[in-house]
């Protein structure tokens, strides 16, 4: 007998499950009928926002008087569907509370992204503190880690120091210096580092851990300090979602198939499929063709990108795969 593929979906907002409490519940039965079990909705932003009530950040004001989250937690129960809240950890735009509070924690890169340096403690401490307002407050299933890296090569004030004290000049280094590993290396570990206090919230609440990430590792590694697989090797995610956005049905197979032998079965690994992504745009036959592609290199699933570009025709053609 063959094993059970898994669909799951991404949305980039709690609003994008309607207007009302029953609007949400339709839209949690239209993906039930479909097969789906998990949803991972956005509810922290780059701008900085939180889409769920918390202390610890300012609530978006578009955030209705009813609990949107809530009721999307609450009917997925009810059909046997997950809900894993998605957090866009680093990035802290104009609402950002901490870096209004402590402008000196922004990351410095050289582009004109607005990060707060990843690397810092002060940062993890923030950004821990409201994954748990959401685990404490809202009956989730699971939470989902994106934007879990540096976010560029970050030179800020504790970036220069921490490497100094090391040897290494962040401002000279290139990537063909020998110094240079070793500021892959240390921006790795404090990326884990956050991947392992994740994951003591999220068993001490027994609850799920998953992850998406970027498709080409190692060269995540040197750009963003994301080793994923090492986060497999030590057993601290649950599922981990390469994002394998690509128009090419070919591509996306052969980096499955990369995927599935880094993981080497340490935990499921459901391939991230870009059906409106800036990456991909793909009709429900390609989709339908990279969902079998992902099936037959050994992926345990999918989450489809996202879900308001979810038709009718897409659910569908997933409810008929015979995987």
């Amino acid at each position: 007998m063959s094993k059970k593929f898994h669909f799951a979906t991404w949305a980039h907002s709690v609003s994008n499950f309607g207007g009302n409490p029953q609007e949400v519940k339709q839209h949690v039965e239209r993906l039930s009928g479909a097969g789906f079990e998990l949803v991972i909705p956005c509810v922290k932003n780059p701008p900085g926002y939180a889409d769920f009530k918390t202390d610890v950040a300012e609530v978006n004001p578009a955030y209705p008087g009813w609990d949107p989250l809530k009721v999307l937690a609450e009917a997925a129960t009810e059909h046997n569907m997950k809900v894993h809240p998605w957090f866009c950890i680093f990035p802290e735009g104009e609402h950002s509370v901490l870096l209004k509070k402590s402008p000196h924690l922004v990351a410095v890169f050289e582009s004109n992204m607005r990060w707060a340096c990843a690397c810092r403690p002060e940062v993890q401490e923030y950004e821990l503190a409201l994954y748990k307002s959401v685990a404490d407050g809202y009956p989730i299933h699971g939470l989902h880690l994106d934007y879990m890296r540096t976010g560029g090569l970050c030179r800020c004030d504790y970036c220069k120091e921490q490497m100094s004290a090391r040897g290494v000049d962040v401002n000279q280094v290139t990537s063909k210096d020998p110094g240079f590993a070793q500021w892959v290396d240390w921006r790795c570990e404090r990326i884990t580092s956050f991947v392992e206090q994740m994951r003591e919230v999220t068993r001490s609440k027994n609850i799920e851990l998953s992850a998406a990430v970027f498709a080409d590792l190692p060269s995540c590694r040197n750009s963003n300090g994301q080793d994923w697989a090492n986060w497999a090797e030590k057993g601290l995610v649950d599922f981990m979602f390469p994002m394998n956005y690509d128009n090419s049905t070919r591509n996306v197979k052969l980096r499955t198939r990369q995927h599935v032998a880094l993981i080497a079965n340490r935990c499921p690994v459901w391939e991230g499929l870009g059906k409106a992504s800036s990456n991909s745009q793909l009709t429900t036959e390609v989709m339908v063709a990279q969902i079998r592609a992902a099936k037959e290199e050994g992926a345990n699933g999918v989450v489809l990108f996202h879900y308001p570009a979810l038709s009718d025709e897409d659910l569908s053609a997933i409810k008929g795969l015979d995987v």
